[in-house]
């Protein structure tokens, strides 16, 4: 058969594979699509679709190779074309006459079998009953050899040295080191990479064994702390392993967050709209973040002009979109301009447009802002940038609500609805002559003040989820484990870039992770860089006051670091150098 064909030449070859043990069509159809060199149908998968653990198989539940080839036959062999199978098999059936069950997998086209389940799960005077009975793993030895004979490829599972030995004793195809069961749950990075180091001596000293007997072993692994594909990397290169077999990771742990974190989210819809944490694409619970979205509800309706105070990064624009969605403009333009940073002359022409030959260059008419907006609304960001001569023309147009193309002589007739936003201080601006005052006014009809992340810690947890449920999409990676302490240490963080700098941050992790689990050291890491940029406002320099003050904090506190940081208003790590300076 062509595809048995295929993989025993990557062996030969010496090519890497990844492979995924399955327990439904679904499964081995997504795992088909990903590129897996071979599938392995094992009645784990079945009980880890019903939301059991992989060792239910291990129990009296049924004809364990019945319940495999029903699944392999019925749901597997049907979906999947372009990819080996193999079949999970029980040596200590009594029932099964192994020729005829051999004679059947081969015609349906199955590539050959794994001795699944296995008793290298058991120990203790059961594993002892069982060896001295005959149903030990020496039978699982036999049957692999047996198959091997029949014409059937052979995946050896095993979890010791002396079984490995045994499997290499009788050749088979590839031997697969099972290192325990696959535990997802959140750990530290040191935690984690102890158990990597760990399992890593124990397939070197596995493979230096059997290479007695065979110079050249095909060894795959499965299960235990090898959880992420980095992982996969890191025993590549530091031990002689060909490739990696996938159960729970590909088929439990990348799905169960997905569809819990889905179902939440549909479920935060479905609650009414008073109670809802969201409006559109904004986000938050906090009291400041509903009372904005209340105000936005309430001023959308009307025409008048609104001023969206907030720092960058904090959602102006998505602030301005809302009361665009809600309005009865809806349906007209929405033209948005930032105006920041623009040349005089240039502000007039983007604004109010100008005619063919006006200035040099200009070789057409072309229509500005507030013709393009008309009877529909104008987004106006950083308007506080403006020059003082187009604050004046702007005043105007708001005033007679018509607007004359810079070289031109024709008043044209516009109906604008207009939203301006800023991070500038008009308290600052307005007296310095900076910014006119009567112009403030008319922009100010209604002003919305989004509040900066670092004064909504309660809204940290759902912007965090929500970018990782986004980002996950995007990269294709499922959404990471986010533990309590890491949550705290994102909640504790001063967030100067605000949403901006969060979905950086999870971006990056998406990037850099592909949904690895974060980890506080990780967002240390990613902070780091970020606290240089803001180190002017958090000098190392204790003395006097300052030592004073961080002291009472700490004291108030009872030492918690993160709570200080977040009073203070600055970042965990800058408490940790102020500590280590002082000491």
């Amino acid at each position: 058969m062509l595809l048995t064909q295929t993989l025993r030449e990557k062996i030969l070859l010496r090519q890497g594979i990844v492979g995924a043990a399955v327990g439904s069509g679904l499964t081995a159809k997504a795992a088909e699509a990903g590129g897996a060199d071979l599938l392995m149908v094992l009645t784990a998968g079945f009980f880890r679709m019903q939301g059991l653990s992989s060792m239910a198989a291990l129990l009296p539940y049924a004809n364990a190779n019945q319940l495999a080839w029903q699944m392999a036959s019925e749901q597997v062999m049907t979906r999947v074309e372009s990819v080996p199978t193999f079949l999970g098999v029980c040596a200590q059936d009594e029932e099964t006459v192994w020729p005829e069950f051999f004679a059947r997998i081969k015609s349906h086209g199955l590539a050959g079998i794994t001795n699944f389940p296995t008793v290298g799960f058991i120990d203790g005077n059961f594993r002892g009953e069982l060896e001295e009975h005959g149903l030990g793993f020496q039978r699982e030895v036999k049957l692999l050899e047996q198959a091997r004979a029949a014409g059937l490829m052979t995946i050896g599972f095993c979890f010791t040295s002396d079984e490995a030995i045994a499997l290499a004793r009788i050749s088979v195809d590839i031997l697969c080191l099972n290192l325990g069961f696959a535990e997802w749950r959140a750990t530290e990075p040191a935690e984690h990479q102890a158990r990597l180091d760990e399992a890593i001596l124990f397939i070197n000293r596995t493979i230096a064994a059997i290479k007695e007997i065979n110079p050249h072993p095909y060894v795959v692994v499965f299960g235990g702390p090898v959880l992420y594909p980095q992982d996969t990397a890191l025993v590549y290169q530091r031990t002689e392993v060909m490739g990696y077999i996938g159960g729970s990771t590909v088929e439990r742990f990348a799905t169960e967050p997905v569809i819990t974190q889905t179902v939440a989210e549909f479920k935060e819809m479905a609650r009414p709209r008073k109670a809802a944490h969201r409006l559109g694409a904004m986000i938050g619970r906090s009291d400041a973040m509903q009372h904005c979205f209340e105000t936005i509800r309430q001023v959308a309706d009307s025409n008048a002009s609104v001023l969206i105070v907030a720092e960058s990064g904090a959602g102006k624009e998505l602030a301005a979109r809302e009361i665009y969605r809600l309005s009865p403009r809806f349906t007209k333009p929405l033209v948005c301009w930032n105006c920041g940073a623009i040349p005089e002359g240039l502000a007039m022409s983007e604004l109010f447009g100008h005619e063919r030959g006006s200035f040099t260059g200009a070789s057409r008419t072309h229509v500005g802002k507030f013709e393009s907006a008309h009877r529909g609304t104008l987004f106006m960001d950083e308007v506080a940038d403006l020059p003082l001569s187009v604050q004046a023309s702007l005043l105007r147009v708001i005033q007679e609500r018509e607007i004359i193309r810079v070289g031109g002589e024709q008043a044209i007739k516009v109906d604008v609805r207009l939203i301006a936003a800023t991070n500038k201080n008009f308290q600052e601006l307005i007296p310095a002559k900076q910014f006119r005052l009567d112009l403030y006014y008319r922009l100010s009809t209604v002003i919305i003040r989004i509040p900066p992340l670092r004064e909504r810690p309660d809204d940290i947890p759902l912007l965090v989820h929500e970018l990782a449920q986004e980002f996950s999409q995007i990269y294709g990676c499922p959404v990471p484990r986010i533990p309590d302490s890491v949550m705290q240490t994102f909640v504790a963080h001063t967030w100067q870039g605000n949403i901006r700098e969060l979905r950086n941050v999870i971006e990056r992790g998406f990037i850099l992770g592909k949904g690895k689990s974060f980890s506080a050291t990780w967002l240390d890491q990613m902070f780091c860089f970020d606290e240089m940029i803001f180190a002017p406002k958090e000098t190392l320099d204790l003395s006097g006051s300052k030592r004073a003050r961080l002291a009472e904090v700490l004291a108030r506190n009872g030492g918690n670091k993160i709570a200080a940081a977040r009073e203070l208003g600055v970042a965990r790590r800058t408490i940790y150098n102020w500590l280590g300076e002082e000491n």
